[in-house]
């Protein structure tokens, strides 16, 4: 074998050497993930048959989640039901952050510079007998935006960890949300009070049961179609002598789903409204099912709506 060749073969192997060392990396930096890494909640999913509250402090507000019959609810807006795509994505947050680096001790300038300051989030949880699990303080994303500053209980030192840690801000935002959200295309009738617009048809125009008047209520089917919730109550909390005599109105889809909604209305265009959900006497098998699942989350609550969308069911009629 001549010197040449051997000389070749040399390069190529320190070559292929340096190149599976930049591959390693690169992976390290670029998707840590892969290689796992200590888990920042590590109590907390050790523990998640017995957990028992969840705190998230913002900057602008505290969210006390408490788990009661296996559903978490928001402490702070009666005690209501929180969403379940918010649940679900701070449980991903919970499995998916891992300490990617050590950065040691910071600063006060470091912290402010990290967002470790007064605009860090807080999350703190806790087992069903109170007892705190976890601890974290989360600040700004990394400049990559693949990592959160932290500073984890019981450390001194700051670690860039993993998570997306994409919070709501309010406790609001935390609720199941929307209440009701129908597609005008998807209604048959709209009663309110004592008439009733109704259509064979979507192809076919609303007509008032009895008349051939054909009303305009595309305002109150567009209402309809997004109705949140900005605060909740409890029907024993709720003191419906302070509000003007309520608006009733029903709303049935093609499908065979009935809604009735009452709306109570007060000056300073304050308004509130309940829910009650029944079906026609042939239902499709999924009205069926959404109301089985979901009749909890109405009955005996009060809601309180975004003034445009009070303001119009309130004031609706029929003529």
């Amino acid at each position: 074998m001549n010197t040449r060749f051997l000389k070749q073969a040399f390069v190529l192997l320190l070559c292929s050497l340096f190149f599976a060392g930049t591959a390693l990396w690169l992976v390290s930096v670029k998707d840590p993930r892969s290689y796992g890494g200590e888990p920042v909640f590590a109590k907390t999913l050790q523990n998640l048959d017995n957990l028992g509250r969840l705190t998230i402090e913002t900057p602008k507000t505290v969210v006390n989640l408490q788990l009661e019959d296996n559903l978490w609810r928001v402490m702070e807006i009666g005690n209501y039901y929180a969403g379940y795509r918010q649940i679900n994505n701070l449980f991903n947050d919970f499995a998916d952050a891992r300490i990617y680096r050590r950065r040691g001790p910071a600063t006060d300038a470091d912290e402010k510079k990290f967002g470790l300051d007064d605009n860090a989030f807080r999350v703190i949880t806790r087992d069903a007998g109170g007892r705190i699990l976890n601890t974290v303080l989360i600040g700004k994303a990394a400049a990559d935006n693949l990592y959160h500053f932290a500073r984890i209980e019981g450390e001194k030192d700051v670690f860039l960890i993993t998570g997306n840690f994409s919070f709501p801000e309010t406790a609001v935002s935390w609720l199941q949300q929307p209440l009701l959200s129908l597609s005008p295309t998807d209604i048959r009738s709209l009663k309110i009070d004592h008439e009733t617009a109704v259509r064979p048809d979507i192809i076919v125009p609303f007509r008032i049961k009895g008349k051939q008047a054909v009303p305009d209520i595309s305002r109150y089917l567009n209402a309809l179609g997004f109705v949140a919730a900005y605060d909740v109550r409890r029907g024993a909390d709720f003191d419906r002598l302070q509000f003007s005599a309520p608006k009733s109105l029903t709303v049935t889809t093609f499908d065979g789903l009935v809604v009735t909604i009452e709306v109570y209305g007060r000056t300073g265009e304050e308004y509130w409204a309940s829910l009650k959900f029944s079906t026609t006497t042939l239902p499709t098998t999924a009205v069926n099912d959404y109301i089985k699942s979901s009749a909890f989350l109405y009955e005996g609550w009060y809601f309180r709506l975004a003034p445009d969308v009070g303001r119009i069911l309130f004031n609706a009629f029929i003529q």
